[in-house]
């Protein structure tokens, strides 16, 4: 990591930084709906869970949420591109045993690809965004200024 901001590459104001922070964005929102409101998250998840026995298990979503949400925040903030885009690409496991677990819990494919494979879809688009080579007018000069 370069402490240095004039040397990072990663533009806060890329398309592929934007969209990592919307993903955050939307983790947080995710969390913070999860503990505000389990049956309402539990019911938006695709879980049957109508009273109290939301609670503990949207808490742990809520918890999961929170951590992946920011996670993707510091590799932003760090401008470590790659690593956000390995870090999403890891990620995408979770809703693809999200959409499983669901189904088997009552929930339509249809729903469960509509909810959690779209998040899958999009961790793979953006995965792939951050991860392509940069445009070689984009890459940064070593320190000692030769390529």
């Amino acid at each position: 990591m370069n402490p240095n901001p004039s040397n990072l590459s990663w533009k806060l104001t890329s398309p592929t930084a934007l969209f990592t922070l919307l993903l955050g964005a939307f983790m947080l929102y995710l969390s913070v709906g999860g503990v505000l409101d389990p049956v309402g998250a539990a019911t938006g998840f695709g879980l049957p869970l109508t009273g109290s026995e939301a609670i503990p298990w949207m808490h742990i979503k809520a918890g999961r949420d929170l951590g992946l949400g920011l996670a993707i925040f510091a590799l932003v903030a760090t401008r470590q591109r790659q690593a956000a885009g390995v870090f999403v690409l890891a990620t995408i496991v979770m809703p693809t045993v999200d959409a499983l677990t669901v189904m088997q819990n009552g929930a339509s494919l249809a729903y469960a690809l509509m909810v959690h494979g779209s998040a899958a879809v999009y961790g793979v688009v953006l995965a792939t965004a951050l991860l392509r080579p940069r445009h070689p007018s984009q890459a940064v000069l070593p320190e000692n200024g030769v390529r």
